[in-house]
C-alpha cells in the first residue's frame, strides 16, 4: 500500500464562510477524513485500533493556510505518515489546488491510548514502520508544551451536545477549532481570517460538559485556551495568526 496518499475533495457551500472560502475548520476537516481513509486501507484506522483495545487520540496540530479554496473548487488532499518517536506518531498534509498549487498545509501529532487505563502506550511496531523516512514534513513539528491563558477572564461558550462527538464519544478535535476561530471578538477579528493555527489538545471533553474561552493577543498571535465545567480544567490551548 502506498504510504503516500491522495484523495479529492470539491469544496461544498456549506464549508465556505460569507467570502465564499472554505473555513479553516473544514480544511482540517479535510485533513481528519484524508489521513482516516489512508490509515484505514494501512490497516490502522481508528475502528481497527478499537478491535485491540486501542485508540487514536490527537495531541497537537499545526496549519498553515497560505490560501484559501473557494466554493465548489476542485481540490486533492494528500496525506503520509512520517517516523514518530515511539510515543508520538506524525501524520503530515497538503491541500492543493487542481493545478498543484500548495493551498494549505499541516503536521499532526498522534497517541496511542489503551482504552481500559486511558493512558498513552507506546506506538505499535506495525503502525511504526509505516512512517515515512525520505519525505520532509509538510510544517515543521513542534514537540514543545504550549503555554496555557489563566482561566480568571473567561467566558461561558457553549454546552457540549451529541453533534460535538466523535466516534470515542467525546468532543471531535475539530470543535474545538470551531469554538476557538467562532468565540472572539469583533474588535479583534473582525475583517480577518484565521490564516494559522497551532493547537495542543489537554483533556477530553463529553456531552454535558460547559465549555469556557479566554484568550491574550501577543504581538501578531493570538493566544488562547478552552476550559471545561465549575472548576475550570484546560482542554485545549492554542496560538494562532489571523490577517
Amino acid at each position: 500500500m502506498d504510504k503516500l496518499y491522495t484523495v479529492p475533495f470539491k469544496i461544498r457551500s456549506y464549508e465556505v464562510d460569507h467570502n465564499e472560502r472554505s473555513t479553516l475548520s473544514s480544511i482540517c476537516n479535510y485533513f481528519q477524513e484524508a489521513a482516516g481513509i489512508h490509515a484505514h486501507h494501512l490497516n490502522f484506522d481508528i475502528s481497527q485500533l478499537h478491535a485491540k483495545g486501542l485508540t487514536w487520540v490527537l495531541y497537537k496540530m499545526h496549519v498553515i493556510v497560505d490560501q484559501r479554496p473557494k466554493r465548489w473548487e476542485d481540490i486533492d488532499i494528500t496525506t503520509w505518515p512520517t517516523a514518530g518517536d515511539g510515543l508520538r506518531a506524525f501524520r503530515d498534509y497538503e491541500m492543493k489546488s487542481k493545478n498543484g498549487e500548495i493551498l494549505a498545509r499541516a503536521v499532526s501529532q498522534w497517541m496511542v491510548l489503551d482504552l481500559k487505563t486511558k493512558r498513552p502506550v507506546r506506538t505499535p511496531a506495525e503502525i511504526s514502520k509505516m512512517g515515512l523516512t525520505n519525505r520532509s514534513h509538510a510544517v515543521e513539528p513542534n514537540k514543545k508544551q504550549l503555554e496555557t491563558v489563566t482561566e480568571n477572564k473567561s467566558v461561558l461558550i457553549t454546552k457540549v451536545n451529541d453533534n460535538d462527538l466523535d466516534m470515542n464519544n467525546h468532543v471531535n478535535n475539530v470543535r474545538y477549532i470551531d469554538w476557538m476561530t467562532g468565540y472572539l471578538p469583533n474588535s479583534l477579528v473582525d475583517g480577518k481570517q484565521c490564516q494559522e493555527m497551532e493547537i495542543q489538545y489537554l483533556s477530553e471533553s463529553v456531552k454535558g460538559d460547559e465549555i469556557y474561552l479566554s484568550y491574550e493577543q501577543k504581538a501578531d498571535t493570538i493566544q488562547q485556551t478552552l476550559f471545561k465545567n465549575s472548576d475550570r480544567k484546560a482542554i485545549a490551548t492554542s496560538l494562532s495568526k489571523w490577517q
